[in-house]
């Protein structure tokens, strides 16, 4: 049988480490900015990435997210630091073609799409749809791919008992 290919794990793996880092530097943030003066140190970021803080969008990002309690922003970090661990692993696993991490990104990602799904009964958006579709190409992906590569690890002797019922042994005596 045909096994995944090893491009497409290399592409997700790669997804997966790139978004531990983010949600990490997420974290990092969020720790940075408990007991700060917020709103000062976030028009400054944006100063420095060249954004302008009185951008009509950026302001109402601004005043929809701000203020946060530091015990929301403590709360954020811790959650954005566990995530971020758990995408280095499945970033991790997958790069490295370990069948352990198919299996554990299907059970992660497997259970956001019902979020998901319960979320467009809210509103229906083209981003809300575009992230169920590629978590459900993801997980439809890695199960093919599991399950393809159970059927591939059968031996010889397996197979023999599955057709025939009994096994045969192939032995050639040394000449």
């Amino acid at each position: 049988m045909k096994q995944s290919s090893p491009s497409i794990l290399r592409l997700l793996a790669i997804y997966y480490l790139a978004q531990g880092f983010l949600l990490t530097a997420v974290g990092v943030a969020g720790l940075i900015l408990v007991d700060q003066n917020q709103l000062l140190i976030i028009r400054q970021w944006l100063s420095v990435i060249r954004l302008d803080p009185d951008n009509r969008v950026i302001h109402w990002l601004l005043t929809k997210f701000l203020p946060v309690t530091n015990q929301m922003l403590e709360t954020f970090s811790v959650g954005s630091f566990v995530y971020g661990g758990l995408a280095f692993v499945q970033g991790g696993g997958l790069f490295f073609s370990k069948p352990w991490a198919s299996y554990l990104t299907v059970i992660v990602v497997g259970s956001f799409i019902p979020w998901e799904v319960y979320s467009l009964q809210d509103e229906v958006t083209p981003l809300k749809l575009l992230t169920l579709g590629i978590n459900v190409v993801i997980v439809g992906y890695l199960l093919m791919s599991v399950w393809r590569g159970r059927g591939s690890r059968r031996t010889i002797g397996q197979e023999e008992m599955a057709t025939s019922g009994k096994p045969h042994v192939h032995w050639k005596p040394p000449s």
